[in-house]
């Protein structure tokens, strides 16, 4: 009888036992399906985060005039790496010591870009100048653009009957000038206009191009068109440096007309800026721009810029430098002195 009551209470106790457990089982059960689904929504919330933040970070510029597709011309991608960024400091502390507190009557805007895996960086980029011979580019960029459905316009023959009036004085004067009564195709307008910084090369070119056309090229990159003739017109480093971009990446123009383009570009006869901070060898697609003129006060002021892509062995880059002072000269030096800076970081890393 004794042995039937303690059966009787040991499989009571093991069955309470079973049960307590059980309970355990189940309350721990909930608590981390509850914490898994606290941990999910904060999860959620920092990737929604991100991504709102890595969306104002990129910037993208997209071709219009389509109606089922949306063409990518360029995208901003904002610099992560930590070793680019010590670069980046580095590079703008020495600038900034060695170049633009040595100059407090100059200023300086730089645009660099990294052209492999986007990083990018400036320096007062947002400060705006006239672009002067600059502006050479989009439009060489606008007869290659019709070039591609008709290739034949590179023949055409314009004549160049009397020297325009409409352009400003050239400090840095072409190597090779046009000849009054002489007939020019465009192939060779266009190189006498990029290569040798030709302004009358540059007039018989956009006296012959519809400017629809060559307005459709700023608005496709966001820019505002421009007036050629037009001394108030104003851009930045950052917005000009996209016109390289886009034919590097071959993705406004078709590849041959790209690569056609920046040959050209390479060929430019202008040696005292970014050139001039690289060594000898090193390929280098670019343009320089140059004005003079009175400001309110009846003062000369000068503007000096080149903009291109140093073609360096690993690590091609875009770099865009923008000045304004008093002599050219001091200019050039500017220039090719944060040519030289950068290649040199550039090189090291």
């Amino acid at each position: 009888m004794k042995n039937k009551k303690e059966n009787e209470n040991n499989f009571s106790y093991s069955f309470g036992n079973k049960y307590f457990w059980f309970f355990i089982f189940l309350v721990l059960l909930m608590f981390f399906f509850y914490l898994g689904f606290l941990f999910g929504k904060k999860s959620e919330l920092k990737n929604s985060k991100n991504y709102e933040k890595n969306v104002e970070q990129n910037k993208e510029i997209r071709q219009s005039g389509y109606k089922f597709i949306d063409p990518l011309l360029e995208c901003e991608v904002k610099n992560t790496s930590p070793i680019f960024k010590s670069s980046e400091l580095k590079i703008k502390k020495t600038i900034q010591e060695d170049i633009i507190a040595k100059n407090s009557g100059t200023t300086i805007s730089v645009y660099y870009r990294d052209l492999k895996n986007g990083p990018a960086f400036g320096i007062n980029e947002q400060e705006k100048y006239s672009p002067a011979s600059l502006f050479k580019v989009p439009l060489m960029i606008t007869y290659y653009k019709y070039a591609e459905k008709n290739y034949d316009i590179f023949n055409k023959e314009i004549s160049f009957d009397k020297p325009s009036l409409e352009f400003y004085k050239q400090e840095v004067k072409p190597a090779n000038s046009l000849e009054v009564g002489k007939k020019y195709t465009v192939a060779s307008l266009i190189e006498a206009m990029i290569v040798y910084s030709d302004n009358e090369a540059a007039n018989l070119l956009f006296q012959n191009i519809n400017t629809d056309d060559l307005n459709i090229v700023f608005s496709d990159l966001g820019l505002s068109a421009p007036n050629l003739y037009d001394p108030n017109n104003l851009i930045t480093t950052k917005d000009y440096a996209s016109f390289f971009r886009i034919l590097y990446n071959s993705s406004y123009l078709n590849r041959s007309m790209s690569e056609q383009a920046l040959t050209l570009l390479s060929a430019v006869d202008y040696r005292n800026g970014l050139i001039a901070g690289v060594p000898s060898g090193t390929m280098v697609s670019h343009k320089f721009g140059e004005r003079e003129y009175l400001d309110e006060n009846k003062k000369i002021v000068r503007q000096l810029h080149d903009c291109g892509i140093i073609y360096h062995s690993e690590r091609p880059y875009l770099l865009c430098v923008m000045t304004k002072g008093e002599k050219f000269e001091d200019l050039s030096k500017i220039i090719s002195r944060v040519s030289n800076i950068i290649y040199e970081e550039v090189n090291n890393r």
